[in-house]
C-alpha cells in the first residue's frame, strides 16, 4: 500500500464530483427502483446552482441533522447565505433561527449555552450534561438567534449510498481516501446493467435491518446488553433472497448469542432455529445439552455431521459428537491425533513473545518472518489476482472494491471453477507469475495482500522453498473455505539451507486455537516443517 503521509491534492470541487458520480450511477443502474421522492430530489438538486449543490453535499458529508449558517466556513462557496436560500426555496432543507430547545442545546457549546441563557443561574464550573439538565428544567424555549439553523434530512443518502455500492459499509469517504492516493483499486470494468438489488422490498428490507444492526451494536458498545430484548420482536422473519439472508442471519446469530448469555434460553432458541449460519446449530445443541435434552442435541449434531457448512463447523460437530457419544447418543468419529512437533524454550521476555522467539531461531541460523496469516494470504491473492478480479457479472458493483461481492461465497467458486482449476495447473507448472504480478500490482488495495508487511524478499522465500504441489495443496485449502481459513496460520515463516518452517508461538498461558490446530497438522501431511513452540520464563 502507498505511504498514507504522501498525497495527492485534491481538487477544489472534489467532493461535488464525487457525489454526482453517485447519483449519475444510481440513476442509471436503479431507474425503476427509486421512489418518486428520491427521484424528485435528484432533479431538484441537479436544478440547483452550483454553490447551493456544494454547501447540501458539505452538509450531507457530516454528521447530524441540524447545522449553524455561523459555523459554515467553506471558501469555494462564494456566498453562503445565497445558498442556503436557494437550498430553502427549493425545500431540501428546513431554516429557522428559532430551533427548539433540544435542538439548541445540542449544537451549541457549553460557553455558548452559558452566554445565550444567561438569565438562568449556571454554574460555570459545571460540565455540559449539567447544565443541559438545567436549561431543561428551567427554560421552555430557546430565545431568537442572531443566525440559521438549518435542517438537513438525511435519508435519501443512505438509500443512494447502498445502490452505489452494494452495502451499508462503504461511504463518500471511500472517494476522498482514493482522491487523496492513500488507496489505489484495481480497476474493473462496471456494467451499468450489474445491480444487487432487483425488487424495492430488497432495497427497505436491507436498510431496516442495517438500521436494526446498528442499533444492536450500539447497545453492546455501551454495554446495556438487556436491551437486546427489545430487538428481538423487530427481527424479521427469515428471507428467500441470499444477500438478504445472510444479512439477517448473521444479526440474529448476534442478538441471540446475547440472550443465551442472559440466560434467555426459549428467545435465543426461537432465533437460533431460523438462523442458517454458523455458530446457530452449535448453540442449539449445546443449549439442549446444558438442559440434559441429549436426544435434541444428538439430532443438531447428526446434522451438522451429515452436511457442514464448513471446515469448522465439521470438527465442532465431531467434538459434541464424541461427547454425546459416551451417553450412547450418537456415533462418533475417533478423535485426529496431532502430528505436528511440539518444542518447549525458557526465554527471557523483555518483549512480545512472538519477537523473542523469532530471535531464538535467528540464533539457530534462520530468516525469520513474524508474518502470521500475511504469507500464503499474499501468496493467494497474488497467484489467482486476475481471476478475483476478474468482471463476473455482478461482482463488482463499484470503483472502490477490494474483491467481488462473492469473495467468501459458494457462488465465487461456482462461476469460476474452469479458471481456478486452470490456474492450479499453471502452479504445478511455474510459479514466476506470483513475483511478476506482485510488481505489476504492488499497492494496489486485495483483501488478501497487505503490502505494508509483505515485501517482495518474504514472497520470494515462500516461493523458493515451498514446492509447487505444497502451494497447491495450501492454496485449495483458502478455496475450499475463504473466510475461515485465510487465518488460523502460524506466528512465524523461516528459512534456512532451502527450506522452510512455520511456527506457532504459545507464551506462558497461552493454548492452540482449533483453527491453528488445523493449520499445523495440515501443513505437516503436505511434508511441511510445522510445529508449536510454548515458551515459558526461566525458572529463579
Amino acid at each position: 500500500m502507498t505511504d498514507a503521509t504522501v498525497t495527492n491534492p485534491l481538487p477544489p470541487l472534489y467532493y461535488l464530483d464525487n457525489f454526482y458520480s453517485i447519483l449519475d450511477t444510481v440513476s442509471s443502474r436503479y431507474p425503476d427502483l427509486l421512489t418518486r421522492t428520491e427521484s424528485e430530489w435528484i432533479a431538484a438538486f441537479k436544478a440547483l446552482a452550483q454553490p447551493a449543490q456544494l454547501l447540501l453535499v458539505r452538509m450531507l458529508s457530516r454528521k447530524g441533522n441540524w447545522f449553524r449558517e455561523d459555523k459554515f466556513n467553506y471558501p469555494e462557496i462564494p456566498s453562503i447565505d445565497a445558498a442556503i436560500n436557494e437550498l430553502a426555496t427549493s425545500s431540501l432543507v428546513s431554516v429557522t433561527s428559532s430551533p427548539t430547545l433540544d435542538v439548541a442545546l445540542a449544537i451549541h457549546t457549553k460557553p455558548e449555552l452559558l452566554q445565550l441563557f444567561d438569565s438562568l443561574p449556571l454554574k460555570a464550573s459545571a460540565k455540559k450534561p449539567e447544565i443541559v439538565d438545567e436549561i431543561m428544567r428551567h427554560a421552555g424555549s430557546c430565545p431568537v438567534l442572531p443566525y440559521r439553523c438549518i435542517e438537513v434530512s438525511h435519508d435519501v443518502l443512505p438509500v443512494f449510498l447502498l445502490l452505489y455500492f452494494g452495502n451499508s459499509r462503504q461511504n463518500l469517504s471511500e472517494f476522498v481516501v482514493s482522491d487523496l492516493g492513500i488507496y489505489h483499486y484495481e480497476t474493473v470494468p462496471l456494467n451499468i446493467k450489474d445491480r444487487l438489488f432487483n425488487e424495492r422490498s430488497q432495497i427497505d428490507a436491507w436498510l431496516a435491518l442495517s438500521n436494526l444492526a446498528d442499533e444492536y451494536w450500539e447497545t453492546v458498545e455501551s454495554k446495556q446488553r438487556a436491551k437486546v430484548r427489545e430487538l428481538v420482536c423487530r427481527l424479521p422473519e427469515p428471507f428467500d433472497w441470499p444477500p438478504l439472508a445472510y444479512k439477517r442471519n448473521r444479526l440474529v446469530n448476534a442478538v441471540a448469542r446475547d440472550l443465551e448469555r442472559l440466560g434467555d434460553i426459549d428467545a435465543a432458541e426461537f432465533l437460533f432455529v431460523t438462523s442458517a449460519l454458523p455458530p446457530a446449530k452449535e448453540r442449539l445443541a449445546r443449549m439442549a445439552l446444558s438442559q440434559n435434552d441429549v436426544e435434541k442435541a444428538a439430532g443438531y449434531v447428526a446434522d451438522m455431521l451429515a452436511s457442514p457448512y464448513n471446515e469448522e463447523e465439521k470438527e465442532i460437530a465431531e467434538r459434541l459428537a464424541r461427547q454425546l457419544s459416551k451417553k450412547g447418543a450418537i456415533d462418533a468419529p475417533a478423535k485426529t491425533k496431532n502430528v505436528f512437533e511440539e518444542e518447549c524454550v525458557a526465554l527471557t521476555l523483555t518483549q512480545r513473545v512472538e519477537m523473542i522467539s523469532a530471535d531464538y531461531y535467528r540464533e539457530q541460523g534462520w530468516q525469520v518472518w513474524y508474518c502470521e496469516n500475511l504469507v500464503l494470504n499474499a501468496l493467494f491473492g497474488l497467484a489467482f489476482w486476475d481471476i478475483i478480479f476478474s468482471p463476473i457479472s455482478g461482482a463488482f458493483l463499484n470503483p472502490f472494491q477490494r474483491s467481488p461481492k462473492d469473495m467468501y461465497l459458494p457462488e465465487f467458486i461456482e462461476s469460476r471453477e474452469d479458471v481456478i482449476q486452470s490456474r492450479l495447473a499453471d502452479i504445478r507448472e511455474n510459479t514466476a507469475f506470483v513475483l511478476d504480478t506482485y510488481e505489476q500490482k504492488y499497492g494496489l488495495a486485495n483483501d488478501w495482500v497487505y503490502w505494508d508487511y509483505v515485501d517482495k524478499t518474504l514472497i520470494s522465500a515462500a516461493l523458493n522453498t515451498l514446492s509447487n504441489d505444497q502451494l497447491i495443496a495450501c492454496f485449495e485449502r483458502i478455496l475450499f473455505d475463504r473466510k475461515n481459513n485465510r487465518s488460523g496460520h502460524p506466528d512465524l515463516f523461516m528459512t534456512k539451507d532451502g527450506k522452510c518452517r512455520f511456527v506457532e508461538i504459545k507464551g506462558p498461558g497461552d493454548k492452540l486455537q482449533h483453527h491453528q490446530i488445523r493449520w499445523l497438522n495440515f501443513f505437516v501431511e503436505q511434508g511441511i516443517d510445522a510445529r508449536v513452540l510454548y515458551v515459558s520464563q526461566p525458572q529463579d
